[in-house]
């Protein structure tokens, strides 16, 4: 059974999902290579004023961490080829969706760099991805899927506190710029969560209490995303000082906490979702 659910997820799908994969990973070295090593890339939309010196902490770091996931996908699609193991390729969907959380900021933002293109093309190419790769997860697939009771509730532990601490943090954030009439400078953040992934945060949490199983895919995803962008947060509050910007060290806290707590965590969801043979 487990064969003939691998076969089927494999020709259906995943051709697919690899190849948009393996282009996003493409694009996205290209421009964190470029933005990592040639300055004037950030520095010419600084010029124009549309771009601000505070937000330079935040796209060098997430160039740092895309540089270093685009290796890691290609790995991970050369396993995935080798092995045809769909824990590989929950986590290439989970790669897929740092891009498309990453990307989206400065497709958002219009961070009109030489290279916007590129970012559009990685942004899209990224969601087309995801929604491949979620569909390719058929419901023989996800029946066989087996994942013990203790990684489901630390899942909702996690995800819930998540939820939480950047649902009240932005919200309160945001509320002076209502009564002012005023944007935010990292307004594509607030978008991106509030409307986008922390509503999809509780849907997987309500599908986990609910024990649904095709809640077990989207957790390794969310896990893998939240590890990978808040590591890419964490690695810019350590940068921002270079460029006259000082964060807050209580916050520095709870990000590294969160990057540590998501990782574990999905190693160990990655060690025990299995199939269930019947």
């Amino acid at each position: 059974m487990e064969n003939l659910i691998s076969k089927k997820l494999k020709n259906k799908y995943t051709s697919s999902v690899l190849m948009i994969s393996f282009l996003v990973s493409i694009m996205s070295l290209f421009s964190a290579l470029l933005g990592f090593f040639y300055k004037n890339l950030y520095e010419n939309v600084i010029l124009t004023g549309v771009f601000k010196t505070t937000f330079v902490p935040g796209t060098i770091s997430q160039d740092i961490i895309a540089i270093a996931s685009s290796f890691i996908m290609f790995i991970l699609i050369l396993l995935y080829l080798k092995t045809e193991d769909n824990r590989l390729l929950i986590s290439i969907i989970g790669l897929l969706s740092f891009y498309f959380y990453g990307y989206g900021i400065f497709v958002i933002s219009a961070i009109f760099t030489s290279i916007y293109l590129v970012y559009m093309a990685i942004f899209s190419l990224s969601i087309l991805g995801m929604i491949i790769g979620i569909c390719g997860f058929t419901d023989e697939y996800i029946k066989s899927l087996f994942l013990p009771k203790w990684i489901r509730i630390c899942g909702i532990a996690f995800l819930s506190m998540i939820v939480l601490i950047f649902m009240s943090i932005w919200i309160i954030d945001l509320i002076p710029y209502t009564k002012n009439h005023t944007v935010p400078e990292f307004y594509a953040v607030y978008i991106l969560d509030l409307c986008f992934i922390l509503p999809l945060f509780i849907v997987i949490i309500y599908m986990l209490i609910k024990n649904i199983k095709r809640a077990y895919v989207f957790l390794g995803i969310a896990l893998l995303k939240t590890g990978t962008l808040i590591l890419s947060v964490v690695i810019g509050c350590f940068v921002a000082p270079l460029y006259g910007v000082q964060e807050d060290i209580s916050m520095i806290f709870i990000y590294s906490s969160i990057v540590i707590i998501g990782f574990v965590l999905y190693a160990f969801y990655f060690k025990k979702i299995k199939h269930q043979i019947e």
